[in-house]
């Protein structure tokens, strides 16, 4: 026995001499006995209880330390919607629960003023449409036209006139050749006549004149020819014009125009709209007809039904203790006691892969995990709950100690022992911290006492 069990075992013994003494007997002037007038019997004071320190066993088995958290079955896809636009609230067409189609129209703003200016535009667009069809077929038209000048133009090319007169002028020269050789020659017969000289002199004269005349109507021709040709050129380039307007107006530069305005009314009209982006349920709503929203803030979710798995929002310490694939074990809450194996399959970055698209900020911040047996098989619902369990560290046959057995002060850990000349304080190093259990790795031996504080 230790020293204060010896002290309580002391003070016990007294206090039991005190009260089994005679009542009758007096102990000089302060006894215990009943006055003269036959008064009442004082009370014994009781024996104080000396409490005793609980002790442990050093002891040699597995150390585990576990993580422990909560999941609910949950869809694969799910998504947050949001209008793109501040406003009010003109019309809600579904609710909580409601089973929807990709595309169908959720809720919208107050957009009257925006749906008219699209309607005028609407019209708009058709009546450009019109004005260009027309634009259209007429620079078709003049394209055609000058088609047919130029060929008309093309057509009328003709050298005959030009070598007519190149033939003409070729006689010419050699008709004033030979008049001239003729008067020559006359004029060295000594014996010919003066008249007849001077009709040699006249042949010359007037072929002179022909060859001026063929040259003139030769350079005539090569004129015309040359003004054909720039007419021809002139022509062409009003057909190059022509065609240029023609292809800018199939271009439909006004219809674009009108086009990309009216695009932009419709984007401004899709901002102002929620529309379903897949087939789905719809989990939950904040918005009701009349009331104001802000932009980009999540009014209503939507999510796939047909494909569950579970998922935990869990803090950033629990995520930092876990690795993607790691193993674990669930435990469904309205079936207790059957352990389904799975492991974690996401988490989100920067404790995993998490989808994660360098610079671009993870939208999921949850834990997704995948277990052995299908969510169908085991009947869960969105939202049914798992109690999940992650074997973190694992030390086989160590020694341990209750947590309460350790000691802590100013960073250091220490037991006191209990040993037959007294108790002593040992410093120990501790390895995994389990809720139950704490490794020893240095300062114990196995079977040591150990007292609690």
């Amino acid at each position: 026995m230790n020293r204060r069990s010896w002290s309580s075992l002391f003070l016990l013994l007294i206090m039991v001499g005190l009260v089994s003494l005679p009542l009758g007997c007096s102990s000089g002037s302060s006894g215990f006995s009943s006055s003269a007038q036959g008064g009442s019997t004082p009370t014994p004071i009781p024996t104080s209880i000396v409490p005793t320190n609980p002790t442990y066993q050093v002891q040699r088995g597995d150390v585990v330390r576990l993580l422990q958290f909560t999941g609910r079955a949950a869809p694969v896809r799910e998504e947050e919607l949001f209008f793109r636009a501040n406003g009010y609230v003109e019309t809600v067409y579904a609710r909580r629960n409601d089973s929807v189609k990709e595309g169908d129209l959720l809720a919208e703003l107050e957009v009257t003023d925006l749906k008219n200016q699209i309607t005028q535009i609407e019209a708009e667009l058709v009546a450009v449409q019109m004005n260009n069809e027309r634009q259209v077929a007429e620079a078709m038209a003049n394209v055609r036209a000058r088609e047919l000048a130029l060929a008309k133009l093309q057509a009328s090319v003709s050298n005959t006139q030009i070598l007519s007169a190149r033939i003409n002028l070729e006689r010419a020269q050699e008709a004033l050749a030979d008049a001239q050789v003729e008067y020559q020659e006359s004029l060295d017969r000594e014996w010919e006549r003066e008249e007849e000289r001077e009709w040699y002199a006249e042949g010359v004269r007037n072929a002179q004149w022909n060859l001026d005349l063929a040259r003139a109507q030769y350079n005539d021709a090569l004129r015309a020819n040359e003004c054909l040709s720039y007419d021809i050129e002139l022509a062409q380039q009003d057909l190059d014009l022509a065609q240029m307007r023609q292809a800018e107006i199939q271009t439909g530069v006004d219809i674009t125009r009108t086009l990309l305005s009216l695009q932009r009314l419709r984007d401004q009209l899709a901002d102002a709209r929620l529309v379903a982006p897949f087939d789905g349920v719809i989990l939950s709503t904040s918005v009701i007809a009349g009331s104001q929203v802000q932009g980009y803030k999540t009014v209503m979710s939507i999510a796939d039904p047909t494909e569950l798995e579970i998922m935990a929002d869990l803090a950033t310490t629990e995520m930092s203790e876990l690795t993607e694939g790691a193993v674990l074990l669930a435990e469904v809450v309205n079936r207790p006691g059957e352990q389904i194996p799975g492991f974690i399959r996401r988490l989100p970055y920067p404790y995993g892969g998490g989808g994660k698209i360098e610079g671009v900020q993870d939208d999921d911040p949850s834990t997704r995990i995948t277990l052995e047996k299908s969510i169908d098989e085991l009947g869960m619902r969105v939202g049914d709950r798992v109690r999940i369990t992650v074997e973190l560290e694992r030390a086989v046959d160590a020694l341990w100690l209750p947590p309460q057995a350790v000691r802590t002060f100013e960073g250091r850990n220490f037991v006191v022992i209990q040993e037959e000349s007294g108790q002593r304080r040992l410093n120990v190093t501790i390895g995994i911290r389990s809720s139950e259990r704490l490794e020893i790795l240095d300062g114990l031996s196995e079977g040591q006492i150990v007292i609690a504080p």
